[in-house]
């Protein structure tokens, strides 16, 4: 007698290769490649960059080696904890996580624990998260959650164990109950705008499997989008029963889901900054420099005049008068003498004029190259950034 066992629920949320950090300061070194996606699914796709999670709810760091599992009824760790009470969860919502047995794990535990659904795999996605339910036991469902390297996207972890739960609460409806889900959850995504990332999330999450469309809407939708005037009633409500301030919940992701954006717009801006203050010294150096040639000019010109002047005789010297040009002013008639009085006067002038703009510009210059070297801390910040929200992500630079 053969027996054939169950095949398990796996829903993972996936993220998609970012392909564009993309803006003028970092557009020739930078290869993302476009929008973030989120995270979900019973292996959906994890998508987004995250922001700052709530300081009550940012889990410290731990191994990402993955630990022996605990038994069903062991009480839940302090990230854990953390992690769920940054989700607003109710008293079932946390019932339902804690039960799911939570972890935070690293990229390489991911790898290993959400593995092995259809093209979840794809080399330009990675996982973010994923619910393993056991059709036999509840008590065998589990929810993993990649904790990423850098402090800055803990943020998404919020996001990510809340798309998880609602996987898991998928899961544990009746099947009237997801006939219902099913019909809400269509009639909420024709409400979100079609320019809404989460629309391509949920593409990548199902993954061509039709019967797990509604299931990834219902994780999508409740972690993370908020529509003027909500969602039918009836999934508002649902929704509630999970958690206690979904709006907040949805703010938390959108916070998480810009820190990489804004990274990258601060280098952006940075970079702008640099460029603009390197094109102004570059000009004020080269008319600095043409200003010093005339000078040099003028004064070579003035040293042969004073040369032929005391070459002449007195009585001489003394019979020839000058008309001098100033620029922007009334000629001036004064004796040959008088004239190089006044010429060498206006040279000793501009010369110091010169030397103070040159002090000007040195210091415009070492303010550009400070300029410059923020720039590229700042690019390289959003870079390894974007890698860190992204491991498999195609990045140069």
């Amino acid at each position: 007698m053969t027996s054939f066992e169950p095949v398990p629920s796996r829903s993972r949320r996936r993220m998609p290769v970012r392909t564009a950090v993309g803006t003028a300061a970092l557009l020739a070194a930078v290869a993302l490649g476009g929008a973030m996606a989120l995270w979900g699914g019973i292996v959906p796709p994890r998508g987004y960059d995250t922001g700052p999670a709530p300081s009550a709810a940012a889990p410290q760091p731990t191994s990402g080696t993955p630990a022996a599992d605990a038994p069903p009824d062991a009480a839940p760790d302090a990230e854990v904890v953390a992690l769920a009470d940054a989700m607003f969860l109710t008293d079932e919502g946390r019932s339902i996580f804690f039960a799911a047995r939570p972890r935070l794990v690293d990229a390489d535990a991911i790898a290993v624990e959400c593995a092995g659904v259809g093209d979840a795999d794809a080399s330009d996605l990675f996982t973010g998260g994923c619910f393993v339910g056991q059709a036999l036991s509840r008590d065998a469902d589990r929810i993993f959650v990649l904790r990423p390297d850098d402090e800055r996207l803990h943020g998404s972890m919020v996001s990510i164990a809340a798309h998880e739960l609602l996987h898991a609460v998928y899961a544990r409806a009746s099947p009237m109950e997801r006939a219902q889900i099913d019909r809400l959850v269509a009639d909420a995504t024709a409400m979100v705008p079609a320019s809404d990332p989460v629309h391509e999330q949920i593409e990548w999450s199902v993954a061509g499997d039709e019967a797990n469309r509604a299931n990834e809407q219902f994780a999508y939708l409740g972690s993370q989008v908020a529509v003027a005037g909500g969602f039918p009633a009836q999934l508002e409500e649902r929704y509630a029963r999970i958690f206690t301030d979904r709006l907040a919940l949805v703010d938390a992701h959108r916070r998480a889901d810009a820190v990489v954006d804004d990274a990258v717009a601060a280098a952006d801006a940075a970079w702008s900054a640099a460029n603009d203050a390197a094109a102004r010294t570059a000009r004020d150096r080269a008319q600095l420099d043409a200003d010093r040639r005339g000078y040099d000019a003028a004064a070579a010109t003035y040293g042969e005049d004073l040369a032929r002047f005391e070459a002449t005789p007195a009585e001489e010297q003394a019979r020839w008068e000058v008309t001098l040009r100033p620029a922007g002013g009334a000629e001036l008639t004064m004796s040959w003498e008088a004239s190089l009085q006044y010429r060498w006067e206006e040279l000793e002038r501009y010369r110091g004029e010169l030397a103070a703009r040159a002090t000007e510009v040195e210091s415009a210059e070492a303010e550009a190259s400070a300029l410059r070297a923020e720039a590229e801390q700042r690019r390289a910040d959003a870079l390894a950034l974007a890698r860190a929200a992204n491991p498999n992500a195609v990045i140069d630079g």
